[in-house]
C-alpha cells in the first residue's frame, strides 16, 4: 500500500475519521519530549512512514494558531501550516508537552552527617526518616531505645507521637465536612447535645484552631504531670467520659478570641466524631488511616498500659530528661484525640506522603486544612503553615510537632517537592520546635539540603 507520511500535524488531524495505531501516537509524544530535531533518515514502520519532525517553538506556535484547514497534497501529506486543530488533538499536544519535573533530591550523606552531628553532641538520639516522592530515601536511628536495658534504637522503634494524632483528627473531622454531614462554623453543641451551653456554642473551626476558650487539662506546675494525664481506667471509652467531664467544665474565656494549644479542643473534636459514625476514635483510626495506608505500627494508647496490646509498652522508646533521668510516669491514652497515637517515624513518613498524594482528603479539603491563619501566626486546622526562606526560592512548610514527657516529634511536609521530614527523639535535650525562628535540628537538616542561607 501506499505509506502516508506524517508530521505532527499529520499525526493529529489526517483528515475526518482518520484512525492511527496507538504505538504511533506514543511515539510521536516521545519524540515531543525528547524535543527531537531531526530524523536523518525516514523510517518506514509497518507501513506507515515517519516524516523528520522538529517540534519548535514557532512551529508549535502556528499548530495552536491556526485558523484554516487545506486539503492534502497529491503525496497526501498534510503540513503543520494547513492545520486546523480539533479540542483532542490540543489536549494531545499538550499531554506530550507536560514533562514532570523531578523532585531535588537530598545529598544523603549529607543529611545522616547532620544527624550524627547532633547525636556525638548529646543533643539527638532518636531515627530520622526523609522520604521524597514515595521513596524512603533516609532511615537514620541513633542512640538507645532504652538506655538502661541498652536496646539500640531502631527505625521501626515505636515512640509515643503525642499532637501528631492532632492532624490525624483534623483529617477526619475534614472528612466529615467534605461528606456534607457537619460544617466548619456549626457549633459542637448542635452535634454533642449533652454539651453545656458554655462549651456547646464553641465551633468546629474554633476548636481546630486552638481559640476555643475551654478549660485546658495542662495548666498547673510546669514541672509536675497534671493529674489529668496520669489517669488510667478499663477502657477507652470509660477515659473518654472522664476527659469530656472536664473539658465541658467552666470556659478559661470567649471562644473565638486568644489563641491557646490546648488538648481540650482535640478531645472534644474526638467525640464529636464519635457521636456522628456511632464509633470508637480507636476504630475510626483503624478504618479511615492505618489500614488504607498500611501503617502496621500505628495503634492507640491503651486505656490501661497494664493490659495494652505487646507492641505498646514494650517497644515504645522510653523518654529522658535533659539531664538523663527517665520521664516521670504519665498515661499516652488521657490525651485522647489529642495525642493517644503510638507509631514508628517510618510510618509517619507514609502518613506524611499520603497527604502529599491526597489519598485519604481530597486536594480541595486539604488545602483548606492547611490554609494558615494570619491572625493565628500560621496556625492551621491541625498543623503549621508556612514559607520558609532557608532557599532562594520560598520553600512552603507544613509543620506538625508532638511532644509527650521527653519525646519530641517534629514532622515536616514539603508539598512542593513531593517530600517529607519525620524526627522522633526520646531525648528532652532535641531541639525539634524552633524550625519556624531558623533555629534547632529541622532548620538544620532544611539548610543542609536546600542550601540554606
Amino acid at each position: 500500500m501506499r505509506p502516508r507520511f506524517l508530521t505532527l500535524a499529520g499525526l493529529m488531524d489526517h483528515g475526518a475519521g482518520a484512525r492511527h495505531p496507538t504505538w504511533v501516537l506514543r511515539l510521536l509524544q516521545w519524540l515531543v519530549l525528547m524535543n527531537t530535531r531531526k530524523l536523518r533518515r525516514r523510517t518506514r514502520l509497518d507501513g506507515w512512514l515517519l516524516w523528520p519532525l522538529a517540534p519548535r517553538p514557532a512551529a508549535l506556535a502556528l499548530l495552536m494558531n491556526t485558523r484554516k484547514s487545506t486539503p492534502a497534497d497529491a503525496a497526501g501529506r498534510v503540513f503543520l501550516g494547513h492545520f486546523a486543530p480539533r479540542p483532542a488533538a490540543l489536549a494531545l499536544l499538550i499531554a506530550s508537552l507536560a514533562v514532570p519535573v523531578p523532585a531535588q533530591q537530598p545529598d544523603v550523606a549529607k543529611l545522616a552527617g547532620v544527624f550524627a552531628a547532633a547525636h556525638r553532641s548529646g543533643n539527638f538520639d532518636g531515627v530520622a526518616v526523609v522520604m521524597v516522592e514515595g521513596k524512603t530515601v533516609l532511615a537514620s536511628a541513633l542512640g538507645f531505645s532504652d538506655r538502661v536495658a541498652k536496646t539500640p534504637m531502631r527505625s521501626g522503634t515505636i515512640f509515643r507521637l503525642g499532637s501528631l494524632t492532632k492532624q490525624v483528627t483534623a483529617l477526619m473531622v475534614m472528612q466529615e465536612v467534605s461528606a456534607g454531614r457537619i460544617g466548619l462554623e456549626q457549633t459542637v453543641g448542635s452535634i454533642l447535645g449533652t454539651l453545656p451551653e458554655s462549651a456547646g456554642r464553641v465551633t468546629i473551626r474554633q476548636l481546630l484552631s486552638h481559640v476555643s476558650g475551654l478549660p485546658n487539662p495542662s495548666d498547673g506546675p510546669e514541672d509536675k504531670v497534671p493529674p489529668f494525664y496520669l489517669r488510667t481506667a478499663p477502657s477507652a471509652k470509660d477515659l473518654a467520659k472522664s476527659a469530656m467531664s472536664f473539658c465541658a467544665g467552666p470556659p478559661k474565656r470567649e471562644p473565638g478570641g486568644q489563641f491557646e494549644y490546648n488538648n481540650c479542643d482535640y478531645i472534644v473534636l474526638g467525640a464529636l466524631l464519635e457521636s456522628l459514625s456511632g464509633k470508637s476514635y480507636g476504630d475510626l483510626v483503624r478504618e479511615r488511616v492505618i489500614r488504607p495506608l498500611g501503617l502496621r505500627s500505628w495503634m492507640i494508647a491503651p486505656a490501661d498500659p497494664r493490659r495494652g496490646p505487646a507492641g505498646a509498652g514494650r517497644y515504645t522508646a522510653a523518654g529522658y530528661t535533659s539531664d538523663g533521668s527517665p520521664d516521670p510516669v504519665q498515661n499516652p491514652a488521657t490525651y485522647g484525640a489529642a495525642g493517644a497515637l503510638l507509631g514508628s517515624a517510618l510510618d509517619v513518613a507514609k502518613w506524611n506522603n499520603a497527604l502529599i498524594g491526597h489519598r485519604l482528603l481530597s486536594a480541595e479539603a486539604t488545602e483548606t486544612m492547611f490554609r494558615a491563619d494570619p491572625k493565628l501566626q500560621g496556625e492551621a486546622l491541625g498543623s503549621w503553615a508556612y514559607d520558609s526562606d532557608v532557599s532562594e526560592a520560598p520553600l512552603h512548610v507544613i509543620e506538625r510537632q508532638g511532644d509527650i514527657g521527653s519525646t519530641r516529634l517534629l514532622s515536616l511536609l514539603l508539598p512542593g517537592k513531593k517530600a517529607s521530614i519525620v524526627i522522633i527523639s526520646n531525648s528532652e535535650r532535641a531541639d525539634l520546635f524552633q524550625t519556624y525562628s531558623k533555629q534547632g535540628l529541622g532548620y538544620e537538616v532544611l539548610k543542609a539540603w536546600f542550601g540554606g542561607r
